[in-house]
């Protein structure tokens, strides 16, 4: 069996024919450049990313859309070809080829009938068109983490938002997107980086666990054992061969462009549990002994008044304090919003998980810099449950951040990212929780974070009422174990998946992001919050890459 660091060809072939001819470890203009780390994670562990004759890299110069044509051909392995007379302007030119099969695929759409191949490819048209290639969709209409999102184009909003969401665009040192400058090598180079961990590019056997996502475009395919990918598994689309995966837990979803089905298998069925129900509400409350939503909480009360959000009346619940922030109430420091209302005291902190790590110095985070920069409190995500799989995780820093922090003198909280679909399951991850924070005395809440974006999340269909039964028993279980209980939502669970009255008790963490071009300088929900975060895209001392940004309301 192969491990499948030992593996790794990865990346670099796609990259190869774009990024010219040099081993980059003879670069002699890399050294001290901020993507320094990923062009030499590329060359030197993969030894396949290229450079020029004379020795450079040259990180900071563009590339041509018909370049990056090819970049994106040669990851994604395409089949199909659109017809030569597709555009106008690419019979008989270098890129032909790989224009024609990302047009195929629906990735490249030109201009006029034109692939316009040898103009320099924007930083939105690219970020777009790998948003395309992999199927990456997000909401046009979401307000973007940077001060000139106004200038995002309409067609690359959406990709954008959910790209930046995702982490894999860290390169917005001043706040700026900067939609029409062109792409730089470095900058293409740090997307692929921060998109994909492991690609398997060789037939062959592969075992051991990853650091993110695994994606495959062996045309032969692979045979994966005993994996464990904290992210997705993606299956390109040239992938024609057997691909086996024998007890690999995928955190994150299957992915697969291919026209083949993966063998999915267990070298141990007789110790295999059963499958956790994916859509618990057809099940008969007469016919189970499962915990239900009414053995768990009461109902709250409402005022027979209504909030209208997305076509729908939402009852007001009268146990719930409405919000007290109002505009005006908030300007801008650099990258972080101050209060100047005069019904709080606030308090600056953050949130930071693992991505936060992978993106610093050493995979470690400074917190004695933090601290110094003003954070006064910090939530680290402690573990999460697997938003197809169920599983459940410690997150692989967790130790290290309550650690940090707490020596640092910042008040240090934790948060579990949650899949529950049953009572049971919200107690379990209470349980696993509990169970990590065994020999650490954190002076922070402990959130729950159960969140839904798409029909792909295991929680899709859960009813409001399971949902409620879920967030309350994680709390009531953390209570019972000595510490603060706190739940994060944002509108759509808030409003259509909690009663609001019932989880009144507990600490509330919202998220509503803003931007100097926010027209409403404050949170949009209707109650009040303890905790908002309102950036996705802070800077700290002490962290690489962007943080999430929150205020804490006190009164």
């Amino acid at each position: 069996m192969k491990n499948v660091r030992a593996a790794k060809k990865l990346l670099a072939a796609a990259l190869a024919a774009a990024l010219a001819l040099t081993p980059a470890a003879a670069f002699t203009d890399t050294q001290g450049h901020w993507a320094e780390g990923a062009i030499a994670r590329w060359s030197e562990e993969y030894s396949l990313i290229q450079g020029y004759e004379d020795g450079t890299f040259r990180p900071d110069d563009s590339i041509t859309r018909g370049a990056f044509a090819g970049i994106l051909d040669r990851f994604m392995q395409y089949q199909t070809v659109s017809p030569a007379e597709t555009f106008s302007d690419t019979p008989g030119t270098y890129w032909e080829s790989a224009i024609l099969k990302l047009h195929a695929a629906g990735v490249y759409l030109g201009n006029g009938g034109k692939a316009l191949a040898a103009d320099s490819i924007t930083r939105q048209q690219a970020v777009t068109m790998i948003a395309r290639a992999f199927d990456i969709q997000g909401d046009a209409a979401a307000a973007l983490p940077y001060g000139d999102g106004e200038q995002v184009a309409d067609y690359a909003r959406g990709a954008v938002a959910e790209m930046s969401a995702r982490g894999y665009i860290t390169d917005s040192w001043n706040g700026d997107f900067r939609p029409t400058d062109a792409i730089t090598r470095a900058e293409i180079v740090n997307i692929f980086n921060n998109m994909i961990q492991e690609l398997i590019q060789e037939n062959g056997s592969y075992t051991g666990d990853t650091d993110g996502t695994v994606m495959i475009n062996s045309a032969e395919g692979a045979s994966l054992a005993d994996m464990y990918i904290p992210g997705d598994l993606i299956l390109a689309p040239g992938v024609t061969g057997t691909v086996t995966l024998t007890d690999v837990t995928i955190l994150g979803s299957l992915k697969n462009f291919s026209g083949i089905e993966p063998v999915i298998s267990t070298a141990h069925p007789e110790e295999s549990e059963p499958e956790t129900p994916q859509d618990p509400e057809i099940t008969d409350p007469e016919e189970t002994t499962a915990i239900r939503p009414a053995d768990v909480y009461t109902p709250g009360a409402t005022t027979g008044e209504t909030i209208s959000y997305s076509n729908m009346q939402i009852p007001v619940y009268a146990d719930r304090e409405r919000l007290e922030l109002y505009p005006g109430d908030f300007y801008w420091e650099g990258d972080r919003l101050v209060y100047t209302g005069g019904n709080f005291r606030t308090r600056f902190g953050i949130d930071v998980s693992a991505y936060q790590n992978r993106a610093s110095e050493n995979e470690t985070i400074d917190w004695e810099a933090v601290a110094a920069d003003g954070v006064e409190f910090a939530m680290v995500r402690i573990g999460l449950r697997g938003t197809s799989n169920g599983a459940i995780y410690a997150d692989a820093f967790y130790k290290e951040n309550i650690q940090g922090a707490l020596d640092a003198g910042i008040e240090t909280g934790v948060y579990f990212f949650a899949q529950a679909i049953t009572v049971e399951e919200a107690i379990e991850e209470a349980d696993f929780v509990i169970s990590l924070l065994e020999g650490y005395d954190i002076d922070g809440p402990v959130a729950y974070d159960w969140e839904m974006h798409d029909s792909t999340y295991r929680v899709y269909g859960t009813p409001p009422e399971m949902a409620t039964a879920c967030a309350i028993a994680f709390c009531q279980r953390i209570a019972e174990a000595g510490y603060t209980p706190m739940i994060y939502a944002g509108q759509y669970v808030s409003y259509v998946k909690y009663d609001q009255g019932a989880i009144s008790p507990y600490l509330s963490w919202y998220p509503e992001y803003k931007s100097a071009s926010s027209e409403k300088l404050y949170p949009t929900f209707f109650y009040q919050m303890d905790y908002w975060q309102f950036s996705s895209s802070c800077t700290v001392d002490g962290i690489g890459g962007r943080v999430d940004a929150n205020l804490q309301f006190i009164r």
